[in-house]
């Protein structure tokens, strides 16, 4: 029953969203297809020569750094120099602290070779060599602090170089990326004129579902409620056909005799043919009709 419930709809003014384009969507797409892109166009081509001929250039440029190798000569250095230093303030302070000991041992009548002599003796020794051992952990600090040094120095260097080639590679890539070029513009009217035509689209099958609501709504109203109403051609007039029932009856745009208000509906005398079950005489000699059975929906007890 769509096409008759479609038709009765769209007489009933259901379904009425514009599939037209809209002011503002004509107004775009007129814009769009007038929009000279030619100065753009040529500005990127001679940026697009001009990156060509840069790019020419590139391989002139340092190499990438992508490791650095710390000098460990300057660590090596760096801790010879500092162990040395040590051992040069040591030595005469070590030499001076051991007559010191020797004479002192002497005066206390303590012999050469004794064990209180050897005993003296090496606890100088250890404390001397406790000494060398301090110096030589200062010196591998030292020699530490050194290479890391360099080892940052050479990063600061890479970083440099990576970074002029970066912003001279990125002065390239800027002048591809300017704004509005012909093949945009184009994909621009497409976008524009998809969603126009989305839109259109989605109007139409909501027009026509809305109609054919309208048309079941006003036809069902009686049906629903399983009614006896009037339906004799010789109360109606200005009689026009609307659409069709699945079931070959047509539906009519109407008013009764003696109003202006026009309504939808069957007649009784066409019914009668097809669905005699669902047509009734009234005590004035009129025909009735049952809609719920004349189009053939579920009845319901009167």
């Amino acid at each position: 029953m769509s096409s008759g419930f479609k038709a009765v709809g769209k007489l009933l003014g259901a379904g009425n969203a514009s599939t037209s384009p809209y002011k503002s969507e004509s107004n775009i797409l007129n814009y769009l297809q007038n929009y000279n892109t030619s100065n753009y166009d040529n500005t990127v081509q001679n940026l697009l020569n001009n990156a060509y001929d840069m790019s020419k250039n590139v391989n002139q440029m340092s190499n990438y750094t992508y490791n650095i190798d710390g000098s460990d000569a300057a660590r090596q250095r760096a801790e010879n120099a500092t162990y040395q230093s040590y051992v040069n303030r040591l030595q005469p302070q070590f030499a001076q602290q051991t007559s010191d000991l020797e004479t002192r041992l002497q005066n206390q009548g303590i012999t050469v070779g004794s064990d209180a002599y050897n005993r003296a003796m090496s606890n100088l020794q250890n404390s001397q060599n406790n000494a060398y051992n301090q110096a030589a952990y200062q010196s591998v600090l030292n020699g530490q602090n050194a290479f890391s040094q360099s080892l940052n120095n050479a990063a600061l260097a890479a970083n440099f170089g990576n970074n002029a080639k970066n912003n001279y590679l990125s002065q390239i890539i800027s002048q591809l990326q300017l704004g509005h070029s012909g093949y945009d513009n184009a994909m621009n009217i497409y976008n524009v004129q998809h969603g126009v035509d989305s839109r259109i689209s989605a109007a139409k099958e909501n027009n026509a579902n809305a109609q054919i609501q309208a048309g079941r709504d006003a036809l069902g109203t009686a049906a629903q409620v399983g009614m006896l109403l009037f339906s004799d051609v010789r109360l109606k007039e200005n009689l026009k056909p609307v659409g069709k029932l699945d079931n070959g009856l047509t539906v009519y745009c109407f008013n009764f005799k003696g109003s202006k208000t026009p309504q939808i509906g069957l007649l009784a005398q066409e019914v009668i043919d097809v669905i005699p079950e669902a047509v009734y005489e009234g005590e004035d000699g009129y025909l009735m009709l049952r809609y719920d059975v004349a189009c053939g929906l579920p009845t319901t007890k009167e």
